[in-house]
């Protein structure tokens, strides 16, 4: 399937796993508010640098012999990951606007909780005529959240991932945690090479993206502190 549609499936099945249970939690705890998952749409730039380099891996692992009948196929694109196999790599454009943005905060005002942009949102491009196609391409989902949250005016980004705290030097015995950042020592780190672009990174990149557009304050931290990262204890608070 096109990789559009891919997202779409995603964004449907993960969208309605997290709104059942969303909606579970809430019931349980006597509050009687609705959840409503949003396929949403994301543009990006036909012409963005990305189309012409392909780097996200996605998808499942290919010995060496499929990889290159696949490539000869249809003309997909393989990289070799980590010495398990071979996976097709796709164009990560960047975000510029999301289509539902209206219908996000229609369900904001009318007090629903929305689920929005799963996977970074489906990737379309506007053509000529003002019309809207999808596109074979995966945008990074931190980039599009930190969009969504400027659009929206949130108070906070949380961003969750699989350590509590960002980290100097990680992995490393000189490892070292940040409770706290402003947006310019995380660019001066980003800039620095401290954060992969496979991991930390795309993170760090959206974090001072939405700060330097308006935002208050971001929290990265790790799903089980998340509740108290976002009441000041633990997790790393980015600010202005």
């Amino acid at each position: 399937m096109p990789m559009d549609i891919c997202v779409a499936h995603s964004q449907g099945g993960m969208g309605y796993m997290l709104q059942q249970t969303l909606g579970n939690v809430l019931r349980h705890n006597g509050m009687d508010t609705a959840v409503a998952s949003v396929l949403t749409q994301v543009e990006v730039r036909a012409d963005d640098p990305a189309f012409a380099h392909p780097t996200k891996p996605v998808g499942r692992f290919f010995t060496s012999e499929e990889a290159e009948g696949l490539e000869r196929e249809h003309g997909w694109r393989f990289v070799e990951d980590a010495g398990r196999g071979y996976r097709r790599v796709v164009p990560s454009p960047a975000p510029l606007r999301i289509l539902e943005i209206g219908a996000i905060r229609a369900l904001l005002s009318a007090n629903v909780v929305p689920i929005a942009v799963g996977g970074g949102g489906i990737p379309v491009t506007r053509q000529p005529d003002g019309s809207y196609k999808g596109a074979s391409a995966v945008i990074d989902k931190d980039h599009t959240s930190a969009l969504l949250a400027a659009e929206i005016g949130a108070d906070a980004l949380l961003m969750l991932t699989g350590v509590e705290q960002v980290a100097l030097d990680f992995g490393t015995p000189r490892q070292r945690f940040l409770p706290r950042l402003t947006a310019g020592e995380a660019q001066r780190h980003l800039d620095e090479g401290q954060f992969p672009p496979g991991s930390m990174g795309p993170k760090i990149g959206a974090a001072i993206r939405y700060l330097r557009g308006g935002g208050k304050r971001v929290i990265i931290t790790s799903l089980d502190r998340a509740h108290s990262a976002l009441h000041g204890e633990g997790g790393t608070t980015i600010t202005p």
